[in-house]
This record gives C-alpha cells, structure tokens and sequence, in this order.
C-alpha cells in the first residue's frame, strides 16, 4: 500500500478543521442549557432548581447511553480509511439497531425517576414537580438517541461537521424562542409555566434531527455512503465491543462530578454555589477538550483503517499539540479573568454572596490549574478509541477517578478540612492520574507497533 505523505502542519490543520465546527456546534448546545435556566429563572428560583434537576437527570443519562452509539464513529473512521465504503452503511445500520435497543433502559429510569429521588432523599416538594418534568422529557428519548446520537457522530467523520456548525446554532435560538413562548404563553399559545420548558425541548430535540437529515439529504455522497444496509452481526458485535468500555468510561467520568456534587452539598448552600459554578466553568472548557478529542478520533481512527503507523503517530502528536495550546489559553483565561467571570454568577457586591465568591474565586485558580492535563486525557482517551482501544482505557479511567480522584478529594475536604477547595483537588489529581495513566498506554501501544514494523 502507498503510504500518504501528509506533514504534520497538514495533520494539525485537518483535526482543527473537524474540532473547530464540532467545538462551536458542542457549545451551542451547551447554550440550549444556559436558555434554559435563564428563562425558568423568570418564574423564580423553585422552577429553575426544578427545571435544572430534570433536564440534567436526562442530559446526563442520555450522555452516558450515547456513548456507546459515538462508538460507531471509530469503526466508521477505520472503514473510511481502508475504502471499505460497504461497511459504512452496515455500521450506520448497527448504530441504529443499538440506540433502538438503548432506549429501553433509558426510558426505564425515567419513568421510574421518583424512585430515585426518594433514594437519595430528594424533598417531597420537589420530587412530584420533578417527576413529572421527566415524564415529559421522555418524549425526546428516540430523536435523542437515534437522531442526534447516531447523526453527529456520522457526520463529522464523513468530513461534513460543517452541518453541524450551520444548524445546531439555529437549534439553539429555536429551543431559547420555544421556550420563551410555551413558559409565558407568548403569540396566542397557553402559559405552560414551567412544563413548557419541557415541552420546548421535546420539540427541539425532535426538530434536529430531522434538519440534519434535511441537510444530508443534498448531499449526494452522505446519502449514498451513510443509507443504512443490511444488518450485519459481525458488525453489531464489533460495536457493542468498543461501545460497552467508552459506555463505562462515560459513566465513571459522569458519576465522579455528580458524586462530588453531593459531598458539596453537605459544606454548606455557599461551598454548592461555588462548586456548581466551577462545574458549570469546567464543562464549558470540557467541551473544547472533547472536540479535539473527537477530531483525533476521526483522524487517528482513519490512519489506523489504512494502517499507516506513522500517520497514527503524526495525528496524536498534532491533537496533543493543539491540546495544549488551547489549555494554556484557557487556563489564562481563568487564572486572571475569574473576577469577570464570577460576577456572570452572583452580585459580589451583596453581602449575603460574600462567602460563595470567595471560594468559587479560590476554586477558579485551582481549575484553572488543571485545565491543561484536563484536556490531555481527553485527547490521550481519543487517540486511544481512535485505534480501537477501549477497554484497557476505561479501566484506568476507572483506577484515576475512582481509585484516586474521589478518595483523595473524600480526604482533603473533610479529614483535612479543606472543603470544597478538597474536592476540586481531589477532581484534578484524578484527572493528572488519568491522563498520564492514559499517556503510558498510548507510549506503550507506539513502542509495540514500532517493534513490530
């Protein structure tokens, strides 16, 4: 086979050119959040904890689910990569059959979702509202999973995020226009209140999908290589074999943050406040970090498909490379901008919020501090899945959050009184153990294939 000769700058700006509209197209969804609390913050601070239960409930279990779908997207890298354009349609169908399957489970626990907040002893107040919140929500299960799971993760490897960067912000401005309308009873439609937030985003979350497969549909190469074929179990096995790891690897990320949350909440309303403010802060730079991480997915899993290891070499270094620069900027950004930034949150100038900015301004510097192994065991975990390798990874993953991240952090805030500033340490030493257990990996997996060439 006559191997490519692509430089390193090329390299570097083929995955910029794939993270920068999946980046930009993360974020606007990241917004229809933000729209979202804003607006039932107009009916007061019961309807915005209500609505922010609820739609994180389902945001972050339909997160862990999909994980298993994007799976999907390393086989169709590798397959572009040998010119196998057969299996592309037939792991499009395996993806499809997959989200079918997943939305059993995920509907399972919504339905049930009043159990779950008697278990973990969620007020009587808040748990009916809640509950029924969810019940709505779960009329999004199907376009969550089959539409927006399995379409955003095909189409950036088929070299058209460009989609994705022209619709999901309109989604958002769509999702924020509904939402103002169906909660205050705007253009003739009934006040909803705080179901209609619900109800805008069932509608959102069923409109996406169908734009995205209106725009695929005038492009004559996405309908031929992504229609689905035959299923095919081989595929399927394939699939459910890189998926269940990067399943549990979403999981013990997810769950370490949700973890962390309720130890927060037993330091007082002030350490939460900060907590949740560094953690709404984090995941909008995580966002960025898994862009990048996606874009060396794509790349490493197309080198690997044509199985040119130096290539593969080249695209990790290139993703670390733009990781790490883009850390740096964003740790500036936090390190001397946190003032600004905090104020986005709460009034410093009011009494009552003195102790809140206080440690979320001491938590910004210590997130600011871990922004940059944050991002590299993002990309690390990316180039790994890139070349199939998903097992190994999400049991380290595991080891770092687990092992070491929760533990340490359990340590620092209570035995030695550190409060929430624990915590967060506690977050970034697992994130550090992560990457450089992660790191080792990928020097290890080179270092064989090396060997062996």
């Amino acid at each position: 086979m006559t191997r490519p000769t692509t430089s390193f700058g090329a390299e570097f700006r083929s995955i910029l050119a794939i993270a920068g509209p999946m980046g930009l197209s993360q974020f606007a969804q990241m917004l229809m959040g933000v729209t979202d609390n804003v607006l039932l913050g107009s009916l007061g601070a019961t309807a915005l904890a209500i609505g922010g239960l609820a739609t994180g409930t389902f945001f972050t279990l339909n997160a862990i689910l999909a994980a298993m779908i994007e799976a999907g997207g390393i086989l169709l890298s590798q397959a572009r990569g040998r010119q196998d354009h057969a299996s592309l349609g037939t792991t499009i169908t395996s993806m499809l059959m997959i989200a079918i399957v997943l939305c059993g489970p995920e509907l399972f626990c919504l339905y049930h979702i009043d159990t779950l907040l008697a278990w973990l002893h969620e007020p009587e107040a808040i748990r009916a509202p809640v509950t029924g919140f969810v019940h709505i929500l779960m009329w999004a299960v199907p376009p969550a999973l089959l539409g927006q799971g399995v379409l955003t993760t095909a189409l950036p490897v088929m070299g058209a995020q460009g989609i994705l960067m022209r619709v999901m912000p309109c989604i958002t401005v769509v999702n924020g226009v509904l939402n103002a309308t169906l909660i205050h009873g705007w253009l003739g439609l009934p006040a909803l209140g705080l179901h209609g937030s619900a109800v805008a985003t069932v509608i959102t979350l069923w409109c996406m999908p169908l734009i995205l497969l209106a725009f695929m549909a005038r492009r004559p190469e996405l309908r031929t290589t992504l229609r689905p074929r035959a299923h095919d179990w081989g595929h399927t096995r394939a699939l459910l074999r890189t998926g269940l790891p990067m399943l549990a690897a979403a999981m013990a990320e997810v769950t370490l943050f949700q973890a962390n949350s309720f130890e927060a909440a037993k330091l007082g309303n002030a350490g939460l406040a900060a907590f949740q403010i560094m953690l709404g802060i984090g995941m909008q730079c995580f966002v960025l970090y898994l862009a990048m991480a996606q874009a060396c997915n794509i790349r490493v899993g197309y080198w690997t498909g044509r199985d040119d290891p130096a290539m593969v070499h080249r695209a990790a270094s290139a993703g670390m490379v733009l990781g790490l620069g883009v850390a740096c900027v964003t740790t500036l950004i936090l390190a001397l901008g946190r003032q600004a930034i905090i104020g986005f949150y709460l009034d410093a100038t009011l009494p009552e919020n003195a102790q809140a900015v206080h440690l979320a301004l001491a938590l910004l510097l210590i997130g600011a501090a871990f922004q940059v192994p944050d991002a590299l065991q993002a990309i690390a975990t990316g180039i790994l899945r890139g070349q199939g390798d998903t097992t190994i990874p999400m049991v380290l993953a595991i080891i770092g959050y687990w092992g070491l991240g929760f533990p340490a952090g359990i340590f620092l805030a209570f035995d030695r009184s550190m409060g929430v500033q624990g915590l967060w340490y506690g977050i970034g030493l697992g994130l550090v153990a992560v990457f450089v257990l992660q790191g080792t990996r990928i020097l290890w997996r080179m270092k064989r294939t090396a060997q062996k060439g």
